[in-house]
């Protein structure tokens, strides 16, 4: 490890450490029992936002957590110190011309990585819980959760604080946390006040999260607006809710407004596919046949895939997969305000 990384990765340490002994961690309200998934044993520290638990039944995700990527194989640390050196033609290059900003293994993505590991070595056991009762786990049927743990005697929720500390921010890009999302707000406000981690001017770490939040509001508001306006609607399905896809089932042949974000466009051959993920075994299929391809040049594409999206038609099925058909570009709408 050069003298940089050793520099880098001791400030946030001592930043770290400062916060715990200084302050007041979150408060831990009482909680649903229905809301406890249970008390486990940490395995491995795979990344800053990523664990892995004993006798967990399947693996987790820490919720409104996105750190930055990062090698991990055994030549991590050089591979992150040769990154270091070229880090922004890096990112740009690979951001290119792209609207949102991109994922790529970072040098913050490695101290981030080195952070969890470093709170994480002197706790054996974590309780892990839900936001709520109506996602409980993601498209790959991994538990969604917060990880709260023992510090110096006090509980802590771990999620909340690696925003606190600017190790991540605050990721409600799938919509904002139902229990804790003011105190993720206040979190993050206090890392950018003290340019802690990703708001330093001195460490390496993407350079557009200004973007990134102004993207991943937008897309929670639009979950917002959907549950204000259209849920007690029978006629329109949040099938990001996997209770809302199964009740497709009652409304085969009829016409119907499905609300989702749309995982990939699939152009290889006719019809084109666009796919929107339910779990890892099923997903809604948005059908283009050849003579409407002209459609995807009539809608602003690029904010369609990358965003929530309505899509009106007549619901069908087939080879046990839900799908619409697009036969006109007023099909398939995203709400902008």
């Amino acid at each position: 490890m050069n003298l940089k990384s050793f520099y880098i990765i001791s400030r946030i340490y001592f930043l770290s450490f400062l916060f715990l002994f200084t302050s007041v961690p979150v408060a831990i309200s009482q909680t649903d029992s229905n809301l406890i998934i249970g008390e486990f044993k940490v395995t491995k520290v795979v990344d800053g936002d990523t664990f892995r638990f004993d006798k967990l039944d399947g693996s987790a995700r820490l919720q409104f957590l996105d750190t930055e990527e990062t090698f991990k194989d055994d030549n991590a640390a050089q591979k992150t110190d040769e990154l270091r050196k070229n880090w922004d033609k890096y990112y740009k290059t690979l951001r290119d011309t792209s609207k949102y900003p991109v994922k790529a293994d970072s040098p913050f993505g490695y101290d981030s990585w080195q952070w969890a590991k470093e709170f994480m070595k002197d706790v054996d056991y974590v309780r892990l819980e839900k936001d709520d009762l109506v996602r409980e786990k993601d498209i790959f049927n991994r538990w969604l959760a917060y990880m709260i743990v023992i510090k110096n005697g006090k509980e802590i929720n771990y999620n909340i604080e690696v925003v606190r500390q600017g190790i991540s921010p605050y990721f409600n890009k799938y919509g904002n946390s139902k229990r804790f999302h003011n105190e993720f707000v206040a979190a993050q406000n206090y890392a950018k006040e003290n340019k802690l981690g990703i708001w330093s001017d001195t460490v390496q770490k993407y350079p557009d999260y200004d973007e990134r939040l102004t993207w991943w509001d937008f897309r929670a508001k639009q979950l917002e607006d959907f549950d204000s306006e259209h849920k007690e609607n029978k006629y329109y399905f949040n099938i990001s809710e996997i209770n809302e896809y199964k009740r497709l089932e009652n409304y085969l042949g009829q016409e119907v407004i499905i609300f989702g974000s749309i995982g990939e466009l699939l152009q290889n051959r006719f019809p084109y596919l666009m796919t929107i993920p339910v779990t890892k075994e099923n997903r809604f299929e948005i059908v283009i046949f050849e003579e409407h391809a002209g459609i995807l040049n009539e809608i602003n594409l690029q904010d369609i895939l990358e965003n929530y999206v309505y899509v009106m038609g007549k619901l069908e099925k087939r080879k046990d997969r839900y799908q619409i058909i697009l036969r006109d570009k007023n099909q398939i709408w995203m709400d902008k305000d």
